[in-house]
């Protein structure tokens, strides 16, 4: 048996400059999402602006994207997003 996903990588390098952000395991991925949405929902309660243009917080809910998470856990490690731009900026994603 193969071993599943377990945590979401990011490594970023700009003009030779590494940048490689630790890898972050899919239950904290999940929690900051909860807190984030929770937040963001309660602070516009008391928000006295138009809330049409914070309209992804109507459409999306948390719940969507957790189960979007959820499933790179049901697969073993894969490469998410591989670009690079023509000033040679690469960004590569992975699940490990």
């Amino acid at each position: 048996m193969k071993n599943k996903a377990k945590k979401l990588k990011i490594q970023v390098v700009d003009d030779g400059k590494y940048i490689n952000i630790p890898a972050i395991p899919f239950w904290l991925i999940n929690f900051i999402i909860s807190i984030t949405f929770g937040l963001a929902k309660i602070t516009l309660r008391f928000h006295k602006e138009n809330k049409s243009k914070y309209g992804i917080l109507n459409s999306v809910d948390s719940k969507d994207i957790k189960y979007i998470i959820n499933e790179f856990r049901k697969y073993e490690p894969f490469i998410l997003v591989d670009v690079e731009d023509s000033d040679k900026t690469k960004v590569k994603i992975s699940t490990i």
